[in-house]
């Protein structure tokens, strides 16, 4: 184990079933790191393939039940973060798709998952296409896969990334803590790139429009034809597809 800065702590393993599993065991501000995950998941337990030379981690963040912050907006906190994390970088069409992915154009570069394992404590999952093999899983993935090191020149080292990351998380969870959501806004508008068509699928409807942004409690806002607006639910959307 070794610190990445006063605030981090890092467990890193040559690989795991997934950082989560491991993650739950340990405190607050700790990352947990594998070279290999074997069991990866996504949002609603969809597979994520975490071969070597990717960013597969887990970082645990801590939780006050008395701040008033719900933890199901923290996807958004961490999009932001690593956003953040890789502006200086400057990759042309990096941006988010609501709620958990970071897309370089259409291609997706990166995935995020929190979990909760206890009332004290998030565990934010993040994984990053770096210089892992991607064409073996482009069959198996519903989106096309990009990753860092054919999309930079001088492709930062996985450690590297994943210290910067750390650093950019603490900031933008530390803001959201303290502000809210809101303190995010202009952010997150310049995170989600230009407004999109999409249709927003629920259990019962399907709502479609131009995507605008979110409301304070992260639910996606979509403008329709007769421009007009509607705030759909976020916790009744099963997955938002852009239409082009």
């Amino acid at each position: 184990m070794k610190l990445v800065s006063t605030q981090w702590k890092i467990v890193e393993l040559d690989v795991c079933e997934s950082t989560f599993n491991v993650a739950r065991k340990e405190q607050p501000w700790t990352i947990v790191s594998a070279e290999r995950q074997l069991k990866g998941r996504g949002r609603f337990n969809r597979s994520w393939f975490g071969e070597p030379g990717g960013l597969w981690a887990t970082y645990n963040l801590p939780l006050d039940p008395r701040s008033g912050r719900h933890w199901g907006l923290l996807p958004l906190v961490a999009g932001v973060a690593i956003i953040k994390a890789l502006k200086p970088y400057n990759i042309k069409g990096l941006r988010l798709r609501w709620p958990n992915d970071v897309l370089v154009g259409r291609d997706k570069l990166a995935g995020i998952l929190v979990e909760r394992p206890s009332a004290g404590m998030a565990s934010i999952g993040i994984g990053i296409n770096m210089f892992n093999d991607i064409e073996s899983i482009a069959a198996a993935t519903t989106d096309t896969p990009a990753r860092l090191a054919d999309l930079l020149y001088a492709c930062p080292a996985v450690s590297k990334l994943r210290g910067i990351l750390a650093d950019a998380l603490a900031d933008t969870f530390n803001l959201f803590i303290a502000h809210g959501l809101d303190a995010m806004h202009e952010q997150l508008q310049a995170a989600w790139g230009s407004s999109r068509p999409v249709v927003a699928i629920t259990d019962t409807e399907r709502y479609r429009g131009f995507f605008m942004g979110v409301e304070a409690d992260g639910s996606p806002i979509l403008r329709r034809a007769d421009g007009s607006t509607i705030t759909v639910p976020g916790i009744t959307v099963n997955r938002l597809k852009e239409l082009i």
